[in-house]
């Protein structure tokens, strides 16, 4: 095994600490694929329309400063798997706060983790999650035909240069099945070599012996390190000999089949440890996911630590932040026990405030971080519906996908737990007169549940059939025939004063289409805009 505590390696981990990876090689299918595989019980899972919905594929490359395999699907795994458990929430902090507090420490086991690095998802986690690589039957000759290489050799004090004959033979059979299984299992042994290095791994970390680490990960890792010895020594043989000029390894290796022999018997061995081996696996993913989730806090401007709070549908968030946008402008919001529907021109910020609340209490449930000044909270299942799409491939309209999104928030709502639904312009993809009916109803029939629920719409009718349970907020922004200027500021009360199109007029329609359009509104100007009206028409005339 390389040393782990390299001067080189050290410089890289100083190097990457608080900043984001670079790397862009990511395989999210599989990542998905063993996510379901590592699922030890079903609790609350975002869907893939709630995790697609808030971009999490990106909001996950944003926090992954993970350094091996492991660690990069455990923090997926975390960040898709909302916890109810406020104790092992805590219990991730104060680990989080470990590695952010003690620089000589998270080098240290950083370092770990790099010598861990990262490898396919065929690799080490396909045979500890999915099942063992099947071989071939002639596989079990290997000990037979070493005994007889062996003896072929020893026949030469019997029958002196006669024993060429049996030798060369020998030889030439064991050439075979070396490169014969060597191709049956290429795919394989970097896999065995990759769970030799994660028992190395534990056993570095258990000598490491950092008092943070001792009740959940040391006291395992030493009685793993002991138990999978074996594991490890035979790991090793697994693919040796690259550093031989003469190829003399190899030779040895074919006459006497020492890798096929270590590598099936490593191969046994894992088969039986496989229900250790697959929690060293999460563990060691637990600590550099960890790692990772206090890399990303050291570069935030602003961070908090959720409080939850034992009422069940509440959330206030003070200066709540888009974790994705380098200068995001910040909201504050408390909703305590009444829904809310926002209003709102499109580009005005109502999308990016859904998704803002709704990663931010992703990350509260998960990772123990938001991106606000403060941050209190109900625990929720999240349910969002923001971008629904239509699926050509299975014959589906735009509405037939949002309606079967909006009706899977219907079919999983809990009596003992309350959900957080994240609905952005509901039924758009239908005709104004049913919109406005189906989605007041839905909104109604959601408010008589445990549900808490933000809805984004351009309908101002819907706003006025839900007020009795739906406390209004708008986006707004100034537009002239020279500018438009979105500030991006959540507003208490309705929109009073719709700009679609003012939009419309700026980006230069003919008159003729605006004035009509604003007739066909039926729109009355007040004072204010009247007199905005008159200036925009004396600028248009060059007066």
């Amino acid at each position: 095994m390389p040393k782990i505590f390299k001067k080189s390696v050290f410089k890289f981990v100083q190097s990457q600490w608080g900043k984001e990876d670079e790397d862009t090689d990511m395989v999210f299918e599989d990542m998905e694929e063993f996510f379901v595989d590592m699922l030890k019980k079903r609790d609350w899972i975002l869907d893939d329309q709630t995790w697609n919905d808030m971009d999490m594929n990106r909001v996950f490359r944003k926090v992954n400063r993970t350094f091996s395999s492991s660690g990069q699907q455990v923090l997926y795994n975390t960040l898709r798997t909302l916890q109810f458990d406020e104790a092992e929430l805590k219990r991730r902090d104060r680990l989080i706060d470990f590695f952010q507090h003690n620089k000589d420490e998270r080098e240290k086991l950083s370092c770990v983790f790099y010598f861990l690095g990262k490898e396919g998802y065929d690799g080490a986690a396909s045979i500890l999650f999915k099942g063992m690589p099947s071989l071939p039957d002639y596989a079990s000759w290997a000990p037979v035909l070493t005994v007889c290489m062996i003896l072929s050799i020893l026949s030469v004090f019997l029958i002196g240069v006669r024993a060429l004959i049996p030798i060369l033979i020998m030889f030439i059979v064991n050439t075979v099945f070396h490169n014969k299984l060597n191709a049956h299992t290429e795919a394989t042994m970097p896999a065995i070599k990759y769970i030799g290095k994660m028992i190395y791994a534990a056993k570095v970390i258990e000598q490491l012996g950092y008092p943070q680490l001792q009740k959940d990960y040391n006291e395992f890792f030493g009685k793993c390190a002991v138990k999978c010895a074996t594991i490890l020594k035979k790991a090793r043989s697994v693919g040796l000999g690259g550093g031989d000029p003469f190829g003399l390894s190899e030779y040895a290796k074919m006459l006497f089949l020492s890798e096929a022999r270590g590598f099936l018997r490593a191969l046994k061995h894992v088969e039986e440890d496989v229900a250790v081996l697959r929690v060293l696996y999460r563990k060691l993913g637990e600590l550099d996911a960890f790692q990772s989730v206090a890399s990303y806090r050291r570069g935030l401007r602003i961070f908090s630590k959720p409080k939850f709070v034992e009422a069940g549908q509440y959330i206030r968030a003070e200066s709540v932040g888009h974790p994705l946008l380098s200068n995001p402008v910040y909201n504050s919001i408390t909703i305590d026990h009444k829904n809310i529907v926002v209003t709102g021109s499109n580009m005005s910020g109502k999308s990016t405030f859904l998704r803002t609340v709704a990663i931010n209490s992703v990350f509260a449930q998960t990772i123990y971080t938001t991106v606000s000044k403060q941050y209190e909270t109900s625990f929720f299942n999240v349910l969002t519906s923001i971008s629904p799409s239509d699926d050509l491939l299975e014959g589906k309209s735009y509405y037939m996908a949002e309606a079967e999104a909006l009706l899977r928030m219907v079919n999983v709502l809990e009596e003992d737990r309350c959900s957080l639904l994240i609905i952005d312009e509901i039924f758009r993809g239908t005709n104004p007169l049913e919109r406005v009916a189906a989605a007041s109803a839905l909104l109604q029939y959601f408010a008589k549940r445990n549900t808490l629920v933000i809805v984004a719409t351009h309908d101002m009718e819907i706003t006025q059939n839900v007020d009795a349970d739906y406390t209004s907020y708008h986006f707004s922004e100034n537009v002239t025939r020279d500018s438009l200027d979105f500030d991006y500021k959540l507003k208490e009360g309705p929109l009073t004063k719709p700009n679609g199109i003012r939009i419309l007029e700026y980006i230069g329609y003919p008159e003729e289409i605006t004035e009509r359009a604003f007739a066909n509104t039926g729109y009355v100007l007040n004072p204010e805009d009247a007199a905005e009206s008159e200036r925009m028409e004396l600028s248009h005339d060059g007066v």
